[in-house]
């Protein structure tokens, strides 16, 4: 199976100041729309994302040291790693570490992302789309693969994360999506911070004022719909399968080879 679209070249991760933008909503609610607006529309910057970190176990390993780091300088250290070079965070991991990257960049603008249909409706996205990462057929077909290795390993400390903060089971649970947005505004409120509660039918329209950006005269861009991420899914399967291929095909090649060496030496003695 092909990658379900050619990957577009990133931005840089250049950028020589600290993040300008807190995108502080969860995956499924318009985070790769958000990165692009932030990229190629507002010219923000380079936008955190999850499609800059699965290719890379050492970023995925630094997010995974960060989930588990229970000690705050020490994991804000990690952060300021991680986010080096973004103007922006948009999706995973920047959703993981709200309270962190708030303290982080005090003067950043906060928007908190949500999903038009609300609750429900971002639980039934992610059941589809997420939560199939948590799966036995991924972990099983991705063993070999080291960035969904890792990828597996931090959706895990994810879950553990909404268990401890939340009280939920899972963190695809429509329970999450209120307990995640409730928190951001409370975090914001207790730190007296502006924080603008933004869906895309909402369009520019005061996105761009509260970010102080010029309104683009193009309509907002709509990215990475759910029957794209499904074919995500099953595309980095696919990929894991073939791995498995590879590995089940060296063991026999080199069981032949053995064999074979070893009828040619009893056969020479």
């Amino acid at each position: 199976m092909s990658p379900p679209h050619g990957p577009k070249p990133q931005v840089p991760a250049t950028f020589p100041g600290p993040l300008q933008v807190i995108a502080a909503g969860l995956p499924r609610c318009a985070t790769s729309t958000l990165k692009e607006v932030f990229e190629d529309h507002l010219a923000i910057g380079p936008c955190m994302h999850m499609n800059r970190c699965l290719p890379h176990p050492a970023t995925m390993k630094l997010v995974h040291d960060a989930l588990r780091e229970p000690d705050t300088p020490k994991r804000r250290a990690i952060l300021y790693t991680l986010f080096d070079g973004y103007a922006a965070t948009a999706d995973f991991p920047g959703h993981l570490f709200i309270e962190d990257l708030i303290d982080l960049y005090p003067d950043a603008k906060v928007v908190l992302n949500v999903r038009k249909g609300g609750a429900t409706d971002w639980e039934a996205s992610m059941k589809t789309t997420i939560a199939p990462f948590m799966s036995w057929q991924y972990r099983v077909a991705c063993w070999w693969s080291v960035p969904d290795w890792w990828h597996y390993q931090t959706e895990m400390a994810w879950e553990d994360d909404v268990k401890k903060r939340f009280g939920v089971d899972h963190f695809w649970d429509a329970a999450a999506y209120d307990a995640h947005n409730d928190w951001v505004k409370r975090l914001c409120q207790e730190r007296g911070r502006d924080v603008l509660v933004w869906e895309p039918g909402m369009g520019w329209d005061g996105l761009c004022e509260f970010v102080d950006r010029k309104e683009p005269t193009v309509p907002l861009p709509r990215n990475n719909d759910r029957a794209k991420m499904e074919k995500v899914v099953q595309w980095r399967i696919a990929l894991g399968l073939r791995l498995w291929a590879k590995r089940a095909g060296l063991t026999i090649a080199l069981s032949v080879v053995g064999s074979w060496g070893l009828g040619r030496m009893l056969s020479i003695m």
